[in-house]
C-alpha cells in the first residue's frame, strides 16, 4: 500500500500522530473508573490503573448500550463512515468503589466531575497510520450526553484515500514553503465547515522562552485544492 511505503522517505513513522479528542475530562474526570476492551485482561482481580479488562466482565448492559452508540453513529453520520470506525474501549463508572481506589494510592479520585456513567472509545481510520478520536458519554439510563465530534450524514464528504503523506508535505511545502521541519501530521475535524482536513505543523527547533511561532497548513481530507496557513504560536516556559 502507498500509506506503508511513502511515509519513511519523507517523515518518521512516528510523527504521523493522532487528531481529535477523546474529551473524557469533562464527563469522567478522575473518576473511580474501569477500562473494558475485548483484548483486555481476563483476571478477576481487578487493578485500579487503566489497563483495560476483558469486556466480558463489564456490566451486563454495557454491550447492549455499544450496540446502541453505533447504530445512533450511522443514524447520525453514515454506514460509510462507520465503516471506517473502531471500537477501543469503554470506562465504566463505580461511584461505590471510591473508597477502593483512594485506599489504593489513588488519592486523586473523586465523584466530583463524575457526569457520566460510561464513556465510550472510538478510532476512525482511513489507514494504520492516522486515526481520529471519538469520545461518547452516555448516562446511567444509556443516553448519549456528548456532542457528536463527526460530520453528520449530510455533510459527510468521503475523504480522499488515494494518498500518501509524502504528497501531502509536498503540497504543504507548496503552500507554505517554511512548513520545515514538520513536526508531525495528523486528521481533525473543522466543526465549523463539517470537514475534515489534515493538519501539518512546523517543529519549532530553536525554541526561546515565551511566545514562539510557528507555521501550520490545513489541508481538505476530501479535496486537497483546499488549503489554509496559518500562523500559529506556543508559550514556552524554562
Amino acid at each position: 500500500m502507498t500509506h506503508l511505503t511513502a511515509f519513511s522517505q519523507c517523515i518518521d513513522k512516528a510523527k504521523i500522530t493522532y487528531g481529535g479528542d477523546w474529551a473524557f475530562v469533562d464527563f469522567i474526570h478522575r473518576c473511580p473508573t474501569y477500562n473494558f476492551a475485548f483484548d483486555g485482561d481476563t483476571s478477576k482481580n481487578w487493578n485500579v490503573l487503566t489497563d483495560p479488562i476483558d469486556i466480558k466482565q463489564a456490566p451486563p448492559e454495557v454491550l447492549l448500550f455499544k450496540q446502541g452508540v453505533e447504530k445512533k453513529i450511522i443514524e447520525y453520520s453514515s454506514a460509510d463512515f462507520f465503516s471506517k470506525i473502531k471500537f477501543n474501549s469503554v470506562e465504566v463508572v463505580y461511584p461505590d468503589r471510591l473508597k477502593y481506589f483512594k485506599d489504593s494510592g489513588r488519592q486523586d479520585v473523586t465523584l466530583k466531575y463524575c457526569k457520566a456513567k460510561y464513556f465510550f472509545y472510538y478510532e476512525f481510520k482511513i489507514d494504520p497510520l492516522s486515526t481520529y478520536h471519538i469520545g461518547i458519554a452516555l448516562d446511567k439510563k444509556g443516553e448519549i450526553i456528548s456532542k457528536f465530534n463527526f460530520p453528520s450524514k449530510i455533510n459527510y464528504s468521503p475523504l480522499d484515500e488515494k494518498f500518501d503523506y509524502c504528497k501531502l508535505i509536498d503540497i504543504a511545502r507548496k503552500s507554505q514553503p517554511k512548513i520545515d521541519p514538520v513536526e508531525d501530521i495528523k486528521l481533525e475535524f473543522d466543526k465549523e465547515t463539517n470537514r475534515f482536513y489534515w493538519l501539518l505543523t512546523q517543529e519549532i527547533v530553536n525554541s526561546k522562552e515565551g511566545i514562539n511561532y510557528f507555521n501550520q497548513v490545513q489541508i481538505d481530507a476530501s479535496d486537497f485544492r483546499i488549503i489554509r496557513n496559518i500562523t500559529a504560536s506556543a508559550h514556552i516556559i524554562y
